[in-house]
Formats: C-alpha cells, sequence, structure tokens
C-alpha cells in the first residue's frame, strides 16, 4: 500500500476534509493500492470532527461523521509514503520528526491544480462559520485533485 498521512493541528477540521475527500476521488484502480489517514499537531486524541467540517463534506456526498483524532507521530511520518501538511507550521513539525530530510513531506497545497494556490497555507477555519469551511475546502479541493493525477502517474503505485 502507498500511504499517505494529512496532517493539521487538531485533526478535527482541514486534515480530515482533506482525508474524506481524497479517499472519495481515488479512481478505482488507486482505491486498493493508496491508504489515506491524517493526524494532528496537537490534537486531542478520540475527537469527532468539527460540525462544520462534517456538514461542508456531506454536502459533497462525503461522510466523516467516524473520523476520530489522533496525534501525529514520529511514527506515522516514518511509515506514510507521503506526509501531507495542511500549513507550513505542520511541515517544519512534520520534517523536526524526522532524523533526516524526507522530500516525501510536503505541502498539500504543492499538489494543487490551481497555481495561484500552489504551496499556501490551507486556512485553520476552526471556530468560524461554515463559510470559513468552504472557503479551506476550496484550497484542499484543487490540491486533492492534483494529488489524485500525480499518483495516476507514479508507476509502481498499483503494484505496492
Amino acid at each position: 500500500m502507498f500511504d499517505i498521512l494529512m496532517v493539521c493541528t487538531g485533526n478535527i477540521c482541514r486534515s480530515p476534509m482533506a482525508e474524506g475527500l481524497l479517499r472519495h476521488l481515488l479512481p478505482t484502480e488507486l482505491k486498493h493500492h493508496v491508504r489515506v489517514s491524517s493526524a494532528g499537531t496537537y490534537a486531542m486524541h478520540g475527537n469527532r470532527a468539527a460540525p462544520h467540517a462534517e456538514a461542508v463534506m456531506a454536502r459533497l456526498g462525503i461522510d466523516i461523521s467516524g473520523h476520530r483524532a489522533r496525534m501525529v507521530s514520529p511514527d506515522l511520518v516514518r511509515r506514510a509514503d507521503l506526509s501531507l501538511a495542511m500549513a507550513q507550521e505542520h511541515l517544519t513539525t512534520l520534517r523536526g520528526m524526522l532524523l533526516f530530510g524526507k522530500s516525501s513531506v510536503k505541502l498539500l497545497t504543492a499538489f494543487s491544480t490551481d497555481p495561484d494556490q500552489q504551496d499556501r497555507d490551507v486556512e485553520d477555519p476552526y471556530g468560524g462559520p461554515l463559510e470559513m469551511y468552504q472557503a479551506s475546502l476550496k484550497v484542499i479541493q484543487p490540491a486533492a485533485e492534483g494529488l489524485v493525477e500525480w499518483l495516476l502517474a507514479q508507476p509502481g503505485i498499483t503494484e505496492k
């Protein structure tokens, strides 16, 4: 399996939204070869996804109500083939968990199909209105779509 780890702060807003969306977007030929999970740099283990995160995803037909937050760890980052940070602060934390640099630690938006959004942070909607979650999704979605394109172009993923 090719393991992808999405990382944000509390693992209740951005990373579960990105996780759910990527799982939803994976084409049939990748579904059994790519595993997507998420974690947070300051997660309270077991917390549910934020209600607005669930609502925004439900509008797309994606159910993240079963999500439970967990704390990111060096072991999770080392096991992942690709760790994707929602913001620069998470990228710094992830890189600090590794003894040596790892090219598979990136910002999620590095994959964005929208050039104006490449390598920018996904703003944290926590505590804000539904519109803030929708705005975060507008940044996450083209990145997730670009990630699917990248995955399809990678030789060997379906052989893992």
